[in-house]
């Protein structure tokens, strides 16, 4: 027997339901948070024919509620962090008061807490058919005064966790296919709830992952000075006083120090404290730039400037412009650069090479060297105009002899970094080899220590490093004597780069031919011209 077809007007309505569904769903997949998700659920079911109120509760405590949150702020509720249902969401007729029903405890008698207590759904056609409805305290009445007659609820449920529940009131019949689209509907609008309190809490731990980001930043740079400046000891922290200073002002910078102390990091937190923060730091050293291309490097070229000069090349200043400009071992520029070098401090200008066009720039310079210029000012190295241009705040940058104390802060940094590096579990270094290391009067500073205690790492056996015979102990002093600062013993390439300058001035600058630099060293002037450009070195005339 073939079934007969449904009445028109049933057929209309689950055809309408099944469309109510397909916007829904549209909805829900364009709103980017809660309150529009929960808005656009209960508006689109409120537009069903002779509906009468539609509301969304969700279960959690009161502090996870706005209302009762409120509440109890203004000590109209006591809080609780019971786990209850709220309403959060509601369209259409209101009862009156209009919050009755807002917080419903799981044990209560009314329906929908019941379903979320049972997670079971409910539907009934006409509720006044329904002993069990009609008993339930209030809303009997409620109903009755409201024109309710089709009742129907279903819990929502994400991946097996209840999050809350629905209910729909009609002032007709409702049909079974109604109530089967609408726990499809329930079910997708509970994974489209839960995804926005994901989301919402997302950028809750996102928001405060920033803050307290930018709080500890604060602290470390307090503690530790700036970045990856280590060490609390009285020298060290005048150097950052001094930084503190100078970094929100525009004042030019001159970093002195030994080579391996650290200017590089100084001139990295100056400009890290500084308004230009948001633009890059550009670095040049100086002292590593042949001298035939110290001008392009530092103002760029036009094409077809010199032999070589293929295409166009934007200079280190140009590069820096709105940001800053760290020029080290400022002391090794030639005399005619330190002209133009000049000119762009106080002009603020400078022209590429092999053009005539002034460029306008705005660079912060941070200069650094290892050498006393004022000594080189004496022997007609550097240009006095230059040096006072400069040295507007200097900052003299410490050896790490006269800063022992921070030896064992730096010694457990450069661990933490070797362990990483070397996949060795390193905690800390024996205490005869820590007096080792505070002992010795580091001629090489930081970058030497870094480097000793690196060879020791990879060296070592056990979590705690002994440093042995990685350190000379020949070779060292005590970090505080009796008066006099001990000599420091230069690098290797120190040494080689200052024996070639010497052999240059005694050869009149001239590399090869007879009595030059090459044959007063014994070397071919090839190797020499090369050793010369690796240390940076020029010829004077």
């Amino acid at each position: 027997m073939t079934p007969s077809a449904p009445p028109p007007d049933e057929e209309q309505r689950s055809d309408a339901s099944l469309e109510m569904l397909r916007g829904i769903t549209r909805e829900m997949a364009t709103a980017d948070d809660l309150e529009t998700v929960l808005d656009s659920i209960v508006s689109a079911l409120q537009e069903q024919h002779h509906t009468v109120l539609t509301r969304i509760f969700l279960l959690m405590n009161d502090h996870e509620c706005a209302i009762c949150r409120k509440r109890i702020d203004a000590g109209e509720q006591k809080a609780s962090d019971e786990r209850v249902l709220h309403l959060v969401a509601a369209a259409g007729v209101a009862p009156d008061p209009p919050d009755l029903f807002h917080r419903i405890p799981l044990d209560s008698g009314l329906p929908v807490a019941v379903m979320a207590r049972t997670r079971r759904s409910y539907f009934i056609d006409d509720w006044r058919k329904s002993e069990e409805f009609r008993k339930v305290s209030g809303v009997a009445s409620l109903w009755t005064a409201m024109g309710v007659v089709g009742v129907a609820g279903y819990p929502l449920e994400a991946n097996g966790e209840l999050i809350g529940g629905i209910g729909y009131l009609a002032r007709r019949t409702l049909t079974r296919e109604e109530f089967e689209v609408l726990g499809i509907f329930a079910d997708q609008a509970a994974m489209t709830i839960k995804t926005a309190y994901l989301f919402q809490e997302l950028a809750r731990h996102k928001d405060r992952l920033q803050v307290e980001n930018a709080y500890l930043q604060d602290e470390l740079r307090l503690d530790r000075g700036f970045e990856d400046i280590v060490g609390q000891s009285p020298a060290l922290s005048a150097v950052l006083r001094k930084v503190r200073q100078v970094a929100p002002v525009e004042t030019t910078v001159l970093l002195t120090g030994e080579t391996g102390t650290g200017k590089e990091l100084v001139a990295r937190a100056i400009h890290e404290g500084s308004p230009r923060k948001a633009r890059p730091m550009i670095k040049i050293n100086c002292g590593a730039i042949p001298q035939g291309v110290v001008e392009s490097e530092l103002f760029g070229h036009e094409r077809g400037a010199f032999t070589g000069a293929l295409q166009k090349r934007i200079g280190r200043f140009e590069l820096a412009d709105k940001g800053t400009l760290f020029m080290d071992e400022v002391g090794e520029l030639p005399l005619d650069t330190q002209v133009k070098l000049l000119r762009v401090l106080q002009e603020q200008e400078f022209e590429r090479v092999g053009s005539t066009q002034p460029m306008k720039v705005d660079v912060r310079l941070i200069a650094a060297t290892n050498r006393d210029l004022e000594t080189e000012i004496a022997a007609g190295r550097f240009r006095p105009d230059l040096f006072y241009r400069l040295n507007v705040f200097p900052i003299r940058v410490p050896p790490l002899r006269e800063r022992a104390g921070d030896i064992p802060g730096l010694v457990d940094y450069f661990l933490a970094q070797f362990q990483r590096k070397l996949g060795k579990p390193l905690r800390g270094v024996d205490a005869r080899s820590m007096e080792q290391l505070q002992r010795y009067s580091w001629p090489g500073n930081i970058r030497e220590l870094q480097n000793v205690l690196e060879r020791a790492c990879v060296l070592a056996n056990d979590p705690i490093v002994s440093i042995g015979e990685t350190l000379r102990a020949s070779a060292a002093t005590p970090a505080s004597g009796s008066g006099a600062n001990p000599r420091p013993v230069l690098t290797l390439e120190e040494s080689e780069r200052a024996h070639i300058r010497r052999a240059l001035t005694a050869a009149g600058g001239r590399v090869h031919g007879p009595n030059g630099a090459a044959e007063l060293l014994g070397i071919n002037p090839s190797t020499l011209r090369s050793r010369m450009q690796k240390l940076g070195i020029a010829a004077r005339s």
